[in-house]
């Protein structure tokens, strides 16, 4: 048989203290914790992005794709496209503004061969309302040097309303519930 340590069950001991010390205080933030995350579900958002690249006249799509990110106010969202020798970083920002709309604030930044340039637009969003940003501009408006237009539809739903009951629940019910282990060694 082997022989314990005379100090090993006071030191298991003076751990499990230390450990329920430390727990006590998390424990009791665990209600404010409960409501911060309660609120951050209520405040998370659908952000969806269709790109479309498309040849100045139109006439034909060159690549699209889908973009969906659940993101919070105030939280960027990135949306890059990368080509030969060009970049397109595109940041949203998605901002609460009057009457329960949104301001959209769109960072471009764009490299070009050896040239860069960036633009900054704000946007007045409604949810679940389409709305159209261009990050090159509209071939329609002339520009003979882009290559290609690329068009960005942005729409933005608040997340919960995108789950059906049975989701809501169990995202809900995971934010707000409460884990309980028994450290005492014995089997249940």
């Amino acid at each position: 048989m082997r022989d314990k340590h005379p100090l090993s069950g006071s030191l298991f001991l003076s751990v499990l203290l230390l450990s329920l010390c430390m727990v006590i205080p998390l424990s009791a933030q665990d209600d404010s914790a409960s409501l911060n995350a309660d609120k951050l579900l209520k405040d998370a958002l659908l952000f969806s992005v269709d790109v479309d690249v498309t040849s100045p006249d139109g006439d034909s799509q060159l690549w699209n794709t889908r973009v969906e990110k659940i993101t919070i106010p105030g939280r960027a969202v990135e949306v890059s496209l990368e080509g030969d020798d060009s970049k397109l970083k595109v940041n949203f920002t998605l901002y609460p503004a009057e009457d329960g709309k949104l301001l959209l604030v769109a960072r471009s930044e764009t490299w070009v061969g050896g040239e860069y340039s960036s633009a900054l637009s704000s946007l007045p969003v409604l949810y679940r309302d389409e709305v159209y940003y261009y990050p090159l501009g509209r071939a329609e408006d002339g520009d003979d040097d882009s290559p290609v237009e690329v068009r960005m539809s942005i729409n933005v739903i608040p997340y919960l309303e995108t789950l059906d009951d049975a989701a809501r629940d169990t995202l809900e019910s995971a934010f707000n519930s409460s884990a309980q282990f028994d450290l005492s060694g014995e089997d249940p």
